[in-house]
């Protein structure tokens, strides 16, 4: 295949609009694309309008590879901080522009890509590729649990999930002392003492490791009365304060880290509490997302929470009730199948990089929270040719870094599948 059609593939994904809703349009499009290099593949309808998509190639034995990633993207937010239209993919400088770009039509359009050319090529693919392209991932990973609990990845030896992956170099240091990467000592001073004398455009990590994360509500009840005599009431602004200053204080207590992973993060995101001027509310509630770690997993993290909870509805007219409203777990893979090593090998010669892909944990979730779910033995990495434009305006794929990610992924299926 060759570029001006793998930018066209792209281009043409860019600008087709999926903010949580209708991917069966680009679900559609990839079936056609795959049909017309001879590949069959299934839409598998969850919604209506919202499709998934599974194409597989390859003789159907071990070892068997999936490659996923999601067809939905976030929000454009205000386009008056776009420098051109979100849904209309434009290319200037080397860079493709456009909502989704990065995060993630870029990956899904390597893994498709990448697929065709296998298929074509005089290689024997000695095992099995699948690809596994979700809706909802942004929102709910509603695809991923979806397609797991039909067993899609029940028989997976590895996953790749495409998620953007990449630094822009202007960004390195800052993106390696976030709250949010974790790193290995030796490997950042070595990486930020090459990236000082490079000439390219981006770092790619593989990120071996990331945390889950729970949502929850913790909802107060009061007593309703006129604001006049706010005494006769019980105001559920203020036991949801009191509640609110023990959870902080119970999150910055926490002494339990991992080594890949880093700390549990928590971010206390919305508040909303009474209805009218002139009455004291009898209802406040609080939804928090928390990045968790294996060793504070989230059914461990909601039992402290309820304890807590239990302790304070014991004090006169504090009614609180803690509702967890989606959870998903921490994925670590231990490369038992040697993919990292073999995509760092390949990364030497395929791109121009300061390091072959160092290996990073991040606190950002994934579909694999929920392909682990069925398959916990399965090896699942996070590699993708994005950066960390995604969510926002101006989103951007690196082109030189789309097309060297292409070149990696057919040389290091084929190295996995000899092995």
């Amino acid at each position: 295949m060759d570029k001006v059609e793998k930018i066209k593939i792209l281009k043409n994904m860019v600008n087709m609009p999926t903010v949580d809703d209708n991917e069966n349009d680009i679900a559609t499009y990839l079936l056609d694309v795959f049909k017309k290099h001879g590949i069959d593949g299934k839409l598998i309808m969850q919604y209506h309008g919202r499709s998934n998509l599974i194409v597989e190639i390859g003789n159907g034995d071990h070892p068997k590879l999936g490659l996923s990633g999601h067809l939905d993207t976030v929000h454009q937010g205000d386009e008056r901080t776009w420098l051109s239209d979100p849904f209309k993919a434009e290319i200037k400088k080397g860079r493709l522009y456009g909502r989704g770009a990065s995060d993630m039509k870029s990956g899904i359009a390597q893994m498709v890509i990448t697929m065709i050319e296998l298929y074509e090529s005089s290689s024997k693919i000695n095992g099995t590729i699948r690809l596994i392209a979700t809706i909802g991932e942004e929102l709910s990973a509603a695809g991923a649990k979806y397609l797991t609990d039909k067993g899609y990845a029940d028989d997976l030896d590895a996953l790749m999930i495409a998620e953007p992956s990449g630094v822009n170099l202007h960004r390195l240091r800052k993106y390696v002392n976030s709250d949010g990467v974790t790193i290995a000592p030796e490997t950042l001073k070595e990486l930020l003492k090459k990236s000082f004398l490079s000439d390219a455009n981006e770092q790619h990590f593989i990120i071996s490791a990331h945390k889950g994360w729970m949502a929850y509500r913790v909802t107060a009840h009061g007593k309703a009365v006129h604001s006049s005599m706010p005494r006769m009431g019980i105001n559920a602004i203020d036991t949801l304060i009191q509640y609110y200053l023990k959870e902080k204080e119970f999150y910055a207590n926490l002494v339990e880290s991992d080594p890949e992973l880093g700390k549990t993060v928590y971010s206390p995101d919305i508040f909303r509490g009474g209805k009218q001027i002139n009455s004291v509310p009898d209802l406040a509630y609080e939804i928090v997302k928390v990045r968790t770690i294996p060793q504070v997993d989230n059914e461990d993290l909601t039992h402290r929470l309820q304890c807590m909870i239990d302790k304070m509805n014991t004090e006169p007219g504090i009614d609180l009730e803690l509702t967890v409203e989606h959870s998903e777990m921490p994925v670590k893979s231990d490369d038992h199948t040697g993919l990292i090593e073999i995509l760092q090998q390949n990364a030497k010669n395929t791109m121009d990089e300061p390091m072959p892909l160092p290996t990073i944990g991040v606190s950002l979730g994934t579909d694999a929270s929920e392909f682990r779910r069925r398959n916990e033995k399965m090896d699942v990495i996070i590699l993708g040719p994005g950066n960390t434009t995604s969510h926002g305006p101006n989103e951007y794929v690196d082109m030189p870094s789309y097309f060297n990610m292409i070149d990696l992924l057919e040389k290091s299926i084929l190295n996995f599948m000899s092995k």
